[in-house]
């Protein structure tokens, strides 16, 4: 099997109709979609939209370019692009939950991240659509590839403080939050950012999420209080 040469469906367009399904769905039970409803809806959505895959593309046969918590990676010098592969059944970590909420991010919320990632970032994230094997499903996507480095840890810091994000810790890890779009980010380690020879830095790989209204007193007051 071949990659597609362009995805079969927008990502935007994946987003807003599994955007659609969810509100409806949490409409009638009136209260948020839980993990195994949105694995469900997702599958439905997929098997739809004819974005299901019984094997690996011929592209990603070989050894991976990285390996990272949540991707395979490949390069494609051909439309320099890297192509990734969820793990089978991990979709990632939502930056913070309430207490009865799923820690793991689902596949919705894998594509939601993507498409803020595009929206805030000026990203080209694509979605092609699911790989399914005995070990379970894997999403895959593609992005472009950035040229440059790691950038440091002082420069992650200016960038987010510059564009009015506030920074707060998590388990001792950095993450920031946007009071106006209420967004908070999260995995804003240097390797996620890519420093560029014009000096701006690119993000490539964060965590991007909504904040639920009940976790915004929290947020502010670890803002606050953050050193």
């Amino acid at each position: 099997m071949d990659i597609p040469t362009t995805p079969r469906i927008t990502l935007k367009a994946c987003v807003e109709e599994l955007r659609r399904r969810c509100e409806a769905i949490s409409a009638l039970q009136g209260g948020d979609t839980y993990y195994e409803e949105d694995l469900q809806l997702f599958r439905q959505f997929c098997e739809e939209n004819d974005l299901i895959f019984t094997e690996l593309p011929r592209e990603l046969i070989g050894d991976p370019y990285d390996e990272g918590n949540e991707h395979q990676v490949w390069y494609s010098s051909q439309t320099e692009r890297f192509f990734k592969l969820t793990w089978p059944n991990f979709f990632g970590l939502h930056v913070l939950q309430r207490s009865n909420e799923e820690e793991k991010a689902s596949p919705i919320d894998y594509l939601k991240r993507w498409y803020l990632h595009n929206t805030h970032f000026g990203d080209d994230v694509r979605f092609y659509g699911v790989i399914k094997s005995g070990k379970g499903i894997r999403l895959m996507i593609d992005q472009p590839a950035i040229e440059g480095d790691p950038a440091s840890e002082n420069d992650v810091k200016d960038f987010f403080r510059l564009n009015k994000w506030k920074p707060f810790s998590i388990e001792n890890h950095l993450a920031f939050y946007d009071l106006k779009n209420q967004l908070v980010i999260s995995d804003t380690h240097p390797a996620n950012l890519i420093k560029m020879s014009n000096g701006l830095l690119a993000p490539i790989d964060l965590r991007i999420e909504y904040l639920a209204d009940s976790l915004v007193p929290t947020v502010e007051r670890l803002c606050i209080n953050y050193r």
